[in-house]
């Protein structure tokens, strides 16, 4: 499908700018894409139109809200430095509107697919006649009781709606009857009970159900106490802006700022309503009337189901062919298995390690966590917290730290964009342990994540400290790809103290020997790497510089890598979203290339690589490439100087770049979602190939 480039020049240098939230719908459409690849089994087909339909969501959620206020600045938006809002809202809602075909049409592929493997999705005119009892005894026992039906009147508006759960809207009339239809609106509890139901084995193909069709089917019993017996139902779901706005009144606590915003986002103007196209025109307009909604942009139709994203959670059904085999983590082999040193903290002090996650277990990480809980030498231990499983075996260490004695210190960010409740829940929980917590750092966001024991050792204290690209979270470390570091390096453990002071003292900012901080050293120093490598390529050396990240769409940071370009530096970069430098330009950009992974993990590590005239340099970075990384968070940078850590690094970036399989040119259009063209023997996906190297079972 293609993609409007939205490409526009910068406000201040008239170079090639694509907005951010083109490029970012681009990703998407390539999760779209691995979601139509016959090549894919079935059932993981399926989560990734749930991802799909779980990041749009978000986006929706939080950057076309974000542009729609900008929107109302006018001609003032050139100030701030961004494309037209007002242009960029229609290049998405154009996007959105031809990829919602794209998605239907796939998810009737799949759904015919499953069909053939036996696996059949009915709706309630389809079940069974043997299986009617059994289904009208779910609803009433399961159902039913969390179904409270909002009867749909003049005289009140709809504006406390929640806008995660998806609703039907009913009509309700009598069949032969005369009199004005009456209206109805039902949440679907899926969170409670799922949203698919298998029916009992009859005998026959494995039969599936919405949840939305199993309320269908009950529809007359939920309303057996009104006189109607005619109920025609169609699925509505709105979306919300969800960005909280913090104001700076400092005689309030920040938890209260973030509970109050947490209750200001259940009443965010509404940003888009999905709805079945099926739906009567004069029915839609009574909903778009009550929920407040204004604008024929925030208006999306669709088909029967909505909230998509709980395919994710499909059922498990089938034959192995329809899913992904289980990958058992590889053995990490200087801190697990036979030879390692008995201690870990004996192991990190004879040499760095690196995990690389999921192919690692997370397991390591609370090994370590365990034995400083056990180890009397170790008197404090200090983390950053940005997002944590749900039952969080790492929450868990740190209390228990606490009862063994040990000194420990948090700082949860009170921010995280949706964890928001989580983190104030952690942190309540932590203080009632005696756990000393510093909720948040005022005016910046904590994305730093950083682990810092200290342990005595000799006639003094040694620092053992862990550095990652992702956060503490062993949940999300079996599907996201990050790195993390061990060292007992003295320097970077003191330069991690010393940003913990920080956190405790935020009135100065912290000198550090090693590591590179946001907002205060990170946008210089990734500016001087840079800079560096042009004098390279200016005096005839080599000079490269690879790049891996999330995203990146800071401007600063193009025009940087544009003049590296037209100097003759090799850049190669490796960006999973946001992509707003423009390849392909043979004046400006002829040295860059750039592609884009989407495979079974979600790629989440970020990584850097400067030559160095020919003494290249490696670092694990928090940050992605974006104005607020640089400017307003903490974000850390960290070098890599083991050299055979380096090596690793180094063994990583190459076979992603070899990627024959899942990798997308990010091109001048982002339009074609092409695959990288690679000639003579394909590598295969990188994904696979780094499993397969980190196993020994590919040399490199």
């Amino acid at each position: 499908m293609k993609i409007r480039s939205s490409t526009t020049a910068d406000a201040d240098t008239g170079l090639p700018f694509r907005a951010k939230e083109v490029s970012w719908l681009a990703f998407n459409s390539r999760v779209l894409q691995e979601a139509g690849d016959s090549s894919v089994p079935l059932l993981e087909r399926l989560k990734f139109l749930g991802i799909y339909s779980s990041n749009l969501d978000e986006f929706f959620r939080v950057r076309v809200a974000t542009l729609k206020r900008l929107a109302k600045l006018g001609k003032r938006y050139r100030q701030v430095g961004i494309p037209d809002p007002v242009g960029t809202l229609e290049t998405i809602n154009d996007i959105v509107l031809q990829e919602s075909r794209l998605f239907n049409e796939t998810y009737a592929r799949i759904i015919a697919g499953l069909r053939k493997a036996g696996i059949r999705l009915i709706d309630e005119t389809k079940i069974p006649r043997d299986l009617r009892p059994w289904v009208t005894d779910y609803f009433e026992r399961r159902v039913k009781p969390r179904l409270m039906p909002v009867m749909v009147k003049a005289s009140f508006r709809l504006s406390g709606l929640r806008d995660q759960p998806m609703y039907l809207a009913v009509q309700l009339r009598k069949k032969h009857g005369k009199g004005r239809p009456t209206y109805a609106l039902i949440e679907i509890p899926g969170r409670e009970l799922g949203r698919f139901v298998v029916l009992p084995d009859h005998g026959g193909d494995t039969l599936v159900m919405y949840l939305d069709d199993i309320i269908r089917f009950g529809l007359p019993s939920l309303f057996a106490s009104l006189p109607y017996d005619d109920f025609e139902s169609y699925a509505i779901k709105f979306t919300r802006d969800a960005e909280l706005a913090f104001d700076d009144d400092i005689t309030e606590s920040f938890l209260a700022k973030v509970t109050d915003g947490l209750r200001a986002r259940e009443q965010g103007n509404p940003v888009r309503l999905n709805y079945d196209s099926r739906i009567p025109p004069h029915f839609l307009r009574l909903f778009v009337k009550k929920l407040g909604i204004t604008g024929d942009d925030t208006l999306f139709p669709g088909a029967r189901y909505h909230n998509r994203k709980d395919l994710m959670s499909f059922p498990m059904l089938g034959g192995e062919e329809l899913r992904l085999a289980d990958s058992s983590p590889v053995r990490h082999a200087g801190l697990q298995g036979k030879g390692r040193e008995r201690s870990l903290f004996k192991a990190i002090r004879k040499k760095d390690h690196l995990l690389h996650f999921p192919y690692h277990s997370f397991g390591v990480f609370l090994d370590l966590l365990r034995e400083a809980c056990m180890d009397p030498r170790v008197k404090t231990i200090q983390m950053t917290q940005y997002r944590l499983a749900n039952r969080s075996a790492v929450a868990n260490a740190l209390v228990n730290a606490v009862r063994a004695g040990k000194q420990v210190g948090v700082l949860v960010e009170p921010t995280a964009r949706f964890d928001e409740e989580a983190n104030i829940h952690w942190a309540n929980l932590y203080q009632a342990a005696g756990i000393h917590v510093v909720l948040g750092v005022p005016g910046l966001k904590v994305h730093s994540k950083l682990c810092l024991i200290s342990r005595n050792e000799g006639s003094g204290q040694r620092y053992y400290t862990v550095v990652g690209t992702g956060n503490f979270n062993e949940d999300t470390a079996r599907l996201y790809t990050d790195h993390m570091l061990f060292t007992a390096d003295p320097d970077i453990g003191m330069d991690a103290a010393r940003i913990f002071q920080y956190f405790n003292h935020s009135y100065r900012p912290p000198k550090l020997k090693k590591l590179i901080v946001a907002p205060f050293q990170l946008r210089q120093k990734i500016a001087s790497l840079i800079e560096r490598e042009i004098d390279y390529a200016k005096a005839g050396r080599k000079a490269s510089i690879s790049i891996k990240i999330n995203n990146f769409s800071d401007p600063d940071t193009v025009l940087l890598l544009y003049r590296a370009s037209q100097a003759g530096v090799k850049v190669r970069i490796i960006c999973r979203s946001m992509f707003s430098l423009v390849t392909g330009d043979p004046d400006l950009s002829a040295n860059i290339e750039a592609i884009g992974i989407v495979d079974s993990l979600l790629e989440h590590s970020r990584v850097l690589r400067f030559s160095n005239g020919g003494q290249p340099e490696y670092f694990l970075c928090s940050a992605d490439f974006l104005p607020r990384n640089f400017d307003s968070r903490v974000e850390t940078l960290c070098p890599v100087e083991a050299k055979d850590l380096q090596a690793e690094l180094d063994t990583y970036l190459r076979l992603q770049w070899r990627d024959s399989k899942k990798a997308r040119l990010l091109d001048a259009e982002l339009s074609n979602q092409r695959y990288v063209p690679h000639k003579g023997k394909a590598q295969g996906a990188s994904q696979a190939a780094i499993r397969a190297w980190l196993s020994g079972v590919l040399r490199e």
